[in-house]
């Protein structure tokens, strides 16, 4: 037991020293710490820049277990970590005005409820004190003795191999149950958030209160079956000319229900000139010279690098790099490498290096761990590994790239046009989609710079440019001229013009497949469904068996006019054409299934129940959405980071 924790405290040490390294060599842009201001502020509460980074690396250490990660990721990490913090402080107001406070009982309870959870930090403060002794130990006498002695005075059920859970609900009953850190540490999280959370989750979805009437009516509108026949007319049959919406029907359209029409989040509409980051001919050739270069190294007899040794450090294949680049265990047959490669694999001799080979990615050194062969002495088998060397574009070749975006720039700068500039280069200015902070420009993607430009912080000066810096990421360099903007909570004709023409569009063809199908109404209700030969052009008929709730031709699944149409619809006769979700719907009630009286008291409990659970928690989910919304938020994270 003593041996099983020490080991384990190195590791703990050395794994929380590497991911403190990791996570400051991660970061895009250490932080000036002259800076006064906070990473940011919500109401008049302010995040600190410690608090904020001291959580983006602990979950790089914990949840990423401190591997690579990309640029894009960072920012993620960095908006989520920023929201959480956000919420933290919105909670924390809402607990203080509500006077929401953990009781001791709760406390116990909780600490009873996650005996796992507990038992685990209990261990690594353990092992951490393990450690400090094995530091402070004079001797190995004295390491022994002291060591012994702690693990004698902890509690048994850290120490058994069994856990004892009654043995450890009545340690929590106990003072010296609160005398560990990680249990000061647990309780202070319960005080201030676990508990208070649940406390105010129950406290908001107090509102619900679930009848058992209401129960019965929705139980009984969604246990109702109908047997019905269903003509569709769908909208797709009914395309209508692009150029019969108009910019002044859209306004029109947009000016009547300004309300549905409130930017979400700040957005911005972008100008830009890029370039796809591809190697050239003389990068492949650099790195091939660099290939054949290991493979001299390999193939020299006075050389002592071995392949295994060399894959480690020079292969960029991660998979077999840390296995010396064996690709497989196992023998292999043809088919499962990629041509180029497979033909060189399989022509070489057991123990022998192969020159250079390439592929689509990359260049690869082969070395031969064996083969199989058949009767006639035809390789049907190998075992192989290899040392990849990708073809990427050069720090030249990216240079180059820059020079030409940079010098378009200097130009518009100097009074030229971007289009003018661009062209001359043969180049082409795109205009992107509405695009919001924590969004990307569909074809670039995330592209490192382009949120700190198109929304500057306020306590940065101002650019002197229209014209961004080249912004790049692994497939691009770009230059970006913003072109119009929109703040949250601000209507907008221009951000919503296409779907508001889409509506438009799609009004106008369901309206004539209505007309359409009032005009084939006769032939509709002469239908026989028996006929399978039976057809009506650009009508599609159909029998269905369906509840409100359920799928019907036309309406979708679950639409809310379908329990209107039915309900006023009487049985035998057909409906008139109505505009539905898809195009126009004609029906008529052959038949309606009213459920059992049992199976609906059965079902009514069960709603009542799930409304008490889950209603609850969308009501608390709501409320939590528009406390958010609400909230002005200010960000300074462009102050630290370039995103």
């Amino acid at each position: 037991m003593l041996t099983w924790i020490n080991e384990k405290a190195k590791w703990v040490i050395v794994i929380f020293a590497a991911g403190i390294a990791i996570g400051l060599l991660a970061m895009d842009r250490v932080p000036n710490q002259g800076h006064s201001y906070p990473i940011g502020v919500i109401n008049d509460t302010k995040i600190s820049y410690a608090d904020f980074d001291a959580r983006v690396k602990m979950i790089v250490q914990n949840q990423y277990q401190n591997q690579h990660l990309e640029d894009e990721q960072y920012s993620q990490l960095r908006n989520q970590v920023f929201s959480s913090f956000v919420r933290q402080a919105l909670f924390a107001e809402q607990y203080e005005k509500a006077e929401l406070r953990a009781s001791v009982a709760e406390l116990k309870s909780e600490f009873k409820r996650n005996s796992d959870g507990v038992r685990a930090r209990l261990v690594q403060e353990a092992q951490a004190r393990l450690y400090a002794i094995q530091q402070q130990a004079s001797s190995q006498e004295d390491l022994i003795q002291r060591s012994q002695a702690y693990i004698a005075s902890l509690p048994k059920f850290l120490t058994d191999t069994t856990f004892d859970k009654a043995a450890y609900d009545a340690w929590i009953e106990t003072p010296e149950a609160y005398k560990w850190n990680a249990m000061l540490m647990i309780e202070d999280d319960m005080k201030n958030n676990t508990i208070p959370a649940r406390q105010l989750q129950t406290l908001v979805g107090a509102s619900i209160h679930p009848t058992a009437l209401e129960a019965k009516w929705s139980v009984e509108r969604r246990m109702t079956d109908y047997e019905l026949q269903v003509a569709v007319a769908p909208s797709s049959n009914f395309v209508v000319d692009s150029n019969s919406v108009d910019s002044v029907m859209v306004a029109a359209y947009f000016k009547a229900h300004m309300d549905s029409f409130f930017v979400q989040k700040d957005v911005a509409q972008f100008q830009y000139v890029s370039l796809p980051v591809e190697a050239t001919s003389a990068d492949d050739a650099s790195i091939r010279e660099y290939a054949m270069t290991l493979y001299y190294q390999l193939t020299d007899s006075s050389s002592t690098t071995t392949f295994e040794d060399m894959a480690r450090v020079s292969s960029e294949d991660p998979g077999s790099a840390e296995k010396g680049g064996v690709l497989s265990e196992d023998f292999v047959g043809r088919g499962t490498y990629v041509k180029p490669f497979e033909d060189a694999a399989f022509a070489l001799d057991s123990g022998k290096i192969s020159e250079p080979v390439r592929s689509q990615f990359g260049y690869h050194i082969i070395k031969s761990y064996g083969n199989v062969k058949n009767a006639k002495g035809e390789v049907e088998k190998v075992k192989v590994g290899h040392i990849l060397l990708t073809v990427t574009a050069s720090s030249n070749t990216i240079d180059s790239l820059e020079k030409i975006l940079t010098n378009i720039k200097k130009d518009v700068d100097a009074g030229s046009v971007l289009e003018t500039e661009a062209k001359a280069r043969g180049l082409e200015v795109k205009t992107s989609e509405w695009v919001s902070r924590d969004a990307n420009i569909a074809a670039l993607g995330y592209i490192k710079g382009l949120t700190s430009f198109g929304w500057p912080n306020e306590n940065l000066p101002d650019e002197d440019s229209d014209i961004s810096n080249v912004l790049r990421n692994n497939k691009f360099v770009a230059i970006a001229k913003k072109v119009g903007s929109y703040k949250a909570g601000e209507r907008s004709l221009p951000l919503y013009y296409s779907e508001i023409k889409e509506t438009l569009l799609k009004q106008k063809s369901a309206k004539a497949a209505e007309l359409y199908l009032n005009s084939v109404a006769a032939q509709v209700k002469a239908w026989n469904p028996a006929d399978s030969t039976a057809k009506i052009e650009k009508v599609e008929l159909e029998s269905k068996n369906a509840s409100v709730d359920g799928f019907v031709p036309g309406f979708g699944y679950g639409n809310p006019q379908l329990a209107r149409v039915v309900g006023k619809a009487k049985v035998g006769e057909w409906t008139a054409p109505v505009v539905a979700e898809n195009g126009a719907v004609m029906l008529k009630v052959v038949s309606k299934k009213v459920p059992k009286v049992e199976e609906v008291e059965e079902a009514i409990k069960q709603d009542v129940d799930n409304t008490n659970r889950f209603a609850a928690m969308t009501v608390f989910n709501d409320y939590v959405t528009t406390l958010e919304a609400s909230t002005p938020v200010k960000s300074n994270l462009d102050l630290y980071y370039r995103d």
